[in-house]
């Protein structure tokens, strides 16, 4: 176990070493100052750009600049799940609910970049327009950017971005826009503010400003958002699709990895729980999948077999999200929100229930749970539709997984916390196809897809 978790800390470490670099090369590159070399300064407490014409070889101060670019520029990440789109249509179909946007935002403000976020929060960065550049309007990297986002849940709307700009949701001020909405904000004061989210329709709204706002600024944004036909079809200010073809080739070229560096998820810029106890990022963040879809029934039509899913859950647990493995494994993870404990990196989730299946018992079996990580020990019991495989703590009673073959299809389910082996089968005999589930029931089956 000692060798387990060094292991686990030293690819934190390294993984964390990787985005900050990403972070800091994305910083160079987009801050509007021309490098003289990669080590240098990019902006101060304040999130001001610095002019520098030197080296700087000073370790501290651009370890310190790194952790300001990461706290103003998060936005300008690009993470290794997000689809970045050229315009507001052109993302709407990732989702699998009806997208609201501002329809307004100051004159000289225009969409930069739309990205789809696990195809759950949709985020749109909003720049001030500068010069004419050689290919037509050109947009700048300025301080007074201003990012909307929306999706289904606080804790992936606003969560992550209060952890990575070290704000408290405790600190939070309240006001009503003149349309009546009521308006969370974190900044300095009612004249200075950062921070802005609500919810409105079952949704979670959110805007972040790069400089400090007024609540007047804040509430012609807020309410102006609405469905995406309140904006001109021919308004590419707000739509996106802009004539900036030298912005598309410096982004295009971003993208290309550079010293063939491996894919690490992305442990710095997720806001939801970034591990568990096991020093595995699986069930909650996952670097193999293929495809995030919205829910359940999303998933389903992507698959060559009839899905199946589990028709009970422990109590207080919820659906969380559906993974690919391999075009052929299917896994829907449940999780127990506010149970989890605060560690240095991040939450640490201690309450999730895993359900995959796929054609064969060689892939359905997670390669990231370890049994003897957790001490458990394995064994099996004949039962009326086979042989069933259990691990957990015999001894007790406790079983952390169960594993079974039915009509030609293989199964898994995993309890990060032991439940009884009487629950677990109780589980296990309850898993039905997906036909047979309310749609309505998305604590069970995730986001109902519209079509």
């Amino acid at each position: 176990m000692c060798v387990t978790a060094r292991r686990g800390e030293n690819m934190k470490k390294i993984m964390t070493s990787a985005v900050l670099c990403a972070a800091m090369a994305t910083a160079v590159s987009t801050f509007g100052v021309q490098p003289v070399s990669a080590t240098y300064p990019l902006i101060d407490k304040n999130g001001n750009t610095v002019p520098v014409e030197r080296d700087v070889d000073n370790k501290k101060l651009i370890d310190d600049n790194k952790k300001l670019a990461d706290r103003y520029r998060w936005y300008d990440q690009v993470d290794d799940y997000d689809l970045v789109k050229t315009n507001i249509e052109s993302a709407a179909q990732e989702f699998g609910y009806p997208i609201q946007v501002p329809s307004y935002m100051p004159k000289d403000y225009a969409v930069r970049d739309v990205k789809a976020k696990d195809h759950d929060v949709l985020e749109i960065v909003y720049t001030e327009t500068g010069r004419d550049g050689e290919f037509g309007p050109k947009l700048t990297f300025s301080n007074t950017d201003i990012v909307y986002r929306m999706g289904w849940a606080i804790d992936t709307v606003v969560t992550p971005i209060l952890e990575k700009t070290n704000y408290n949701a405790k600190d939070a001020v309240s006001f009503t826009t003149p349309n009546g909405i009521a308006v969370h904000t974190l900044g300095y004061s009612k004249d200075a503010i950062q921070i802005a989210y609500w919810e409105k329709d079952n949704k979670v709204y959110m805007l972040y400003f790069a400089s400090l706002r007024n609540q007047n600024f804040v509430s012609k944004i807020v309410d102006s958002v609405g469905p995406v036909s309140n904006v001109a079809i021919d308004d590419t200010r707000l739509r996106g699709d802009r004539n900036d073809k030298q912005n598309v080739e410096e982004n295009d070229a971003k993208k290309v990895k550079q010293n063939d560096d491996p894919d690490w998820p992305p442990y710095e810029t997720i806001g939801l729980p970034l591990r568990t106890h096991t020093n595995s990022v699986w069930p909650i963040l996952t670097s193999k999948t293929i495809g995030l879809p919205s829910g359940v029934i999303d998933a389903s039509h992507k698959m060559s077999y009839d899905v199946s899913v589990p028709s009970y859950l422990p109590l207080g647990y919820t659906y969380y999200a559906t993974h690919f493995y391999d075009n052929d494994v299917l896994e829907t993870v449940y999780w127990k929100q506010g149970e989890e404990y605060q560690e240095r990196s991040g939450r640490w989730v201690t309450h999730t229930m895993v359900f995959r299946m796929s054609y064969s018992m060689d892939t359905v079996w997670p390669e990231e749970y370890i049994p003897w990580e957790y001490h458990d020990v394995q064994w099996s019991d004949s039962t009326p539709i086979g042989e069933v495989q259990y691990t957990g703590d015999v001894d007790k009673g406790l079983v952390r997984s169960v594993t079974w073959y039915k009509d030609n299809m293989a199964y898994f389910l995993f309890f990060q916390v032991p439940v009884k082996a009487s629950e677990a089968d109780f589980y296990r005999n309850h898993v039905v196809p997906l036909k047979d589930i309310d749609p309505s029931r998305t604590d069970l089956i995730g986001v109902k897809t519209i079509r």
